[in-house]
């Protein structure tokens, strides 16, 4: 009798060693669980990491974001250009500050956005573009460099999925102006919860630090220099995540073995798609193991992911994108069929099982059910 017939498999999961725990208790046992040592160290060893010279922690992925538009000076009335199929953190960093989020449709074979659409969506009022580097990829960004520099515009790199991720051999978060990481409880390093901003600008670092501790003045600490946010994450926090990264190497080496299985496991099946990995991603690292089908596959996404459930098999469908969202819509041009692609995706796309820590039995009993469920269709 199979045992995985009785447990959950979980999308994600998380590895947590005995140096996280570690560092914690040393934060409980010296009462720095506020502010604290650190917060510092992590900055910087993560900084240094993605090739930055300055890193500054938030208290989560969103809060990164907001924080690195407010930096750039993305402000009322303005417009950010940014990929539509992606967490709703993105559009709604850019409704915060009072600006409009434009989405862009992505390549369907790689879920990254289209690069070729953007400059046709840049008016008087763009400041920014967003650029989200999905599922351990990198979006290609040379054009974007390029376009951003013709039109003096920001550039701003989603990171959350992509620690690590390296594009012409530079790492994701250190190309554009700025870049903003998330460490939530599903991402590649975990705080629990958390995010930092990168930057090799010292100018943008300095306004960074500024708006993350509520524009406290330099000469009288309450006398507030702007309108800040207390976005200061705890010391507590940032040990854990120090710890997370000080395991990184294994972390990837994880990833990578857990992709390279699924990939052998499921390739050549008709129907069922693992999306292309882009030619300038020269070191790809899996965030978590995503698919789409199409109408060769024989039965919906809805259908297998339902069946899948019922053999206590977790998955997460594709995000519903920008030009989905109701509430985006409203008192906005945006149009629900202005980004086919990832409507396509949002219909048909998910991702399974592939935390750290699942077991290549795992791996191999979720790619046999998978397969088996669409023989018996």
């Amino acid at each position: 009798m199979n045992k995985n017939k009785f447990k959950k498999i979980p999308v994600f999961d998380i590895s947590i060693g005995q140096q996280e725990k570690d560092f914690i208790k040393d934060c409980l046992d010296t009462s720095f669980v506020g502010q604290g040592p650190y917060v510092k160290e992590f900055e910087n060893k993560f900084s240094n990491f993605v090739s930055c010279k300055h890193g500054i922690t938030t208290t989560s992925g969103t809060t990164a974001l907001h924080l690195a538009l407010r930096t750039v000076g993305v402000s009322d009335g303005d417009e950010v250009l940014v990929s539509s199929s992606t967490n709703m953190a993105c559009a709604f960093s850019i409704v915060y500050c009072n600006a409009k989020p434009v989405p862009i449709d992505i390549h369907k074979e790689t879920w990254q956005m289209d690069t070729s659409l953007i400059e046709k969506k840049i008016n008087k009022k763009t400041k920014a573009i967003m650029v989200v580097h999905l599922f351990g990829q990198a979006v290609d960004m040379d054009p974007v460099m390029q376009i951003a520099k013709k039109h003096n515009l920001k550039v701003i790199e989603d990171c959350a999925e992509s620690h690590g991720v390296e594009y012409k051999g530079k790492k994701v978060g250190s190309i554009g102006d700025v870049g903003a990481f998330s460490f939530f409880s599903n991402k590649t390093i975990t705080c629990g919860e958390g995010g930092m901003v990168t930057t090799n600008s010292e100018e943008l670092a300095i306004k960074a630090r500024g708006f993350k501790n509520l524009c406290y003045g330099k000469e009288n600490k309450f006398i507030h220099e702007d309108i800040g946010f207390n976005y200061r994450l705890p010391n507590v926090s940032a040990a854990m995540g120090l710890g997370q990264f000080n395991q990184i190497s294994e972390i990837f080496r994880q990833k990578e073995r857990i992709d390279k299985r699924y990939r052998n496991n499921l390739k050549n099946i008709k129907g069922l798609n693992i999306p292309a990995i882009d030619k300038n991603t020269n070191k790809y690292i899996m965030w978590v193991f995503n698919l789409y089908l199409d109408e060769n596959f024989g039965i919906s996404r809805d259908e297998l992911t339902k069946k899948l459930k019922e053999i206590n098999i977790d998955t997460r469908d594709a995000f519903v994108p920008i030009n989905m969202q109701k509430i985006l819509q409203k008192n906005s041009d945006i149009k629900e069929n202005d980004c086919p692609n990832a409507n396509f995706i949002m219909k048909n796309g998910f991702y399974i099982p592939s935390g750290n820590t699942i077991s290549n039995e795992d791996i191999d009993y979720v790619s046999e059910k998978i397969i088996k469920l669409k023989k018996n269709n």
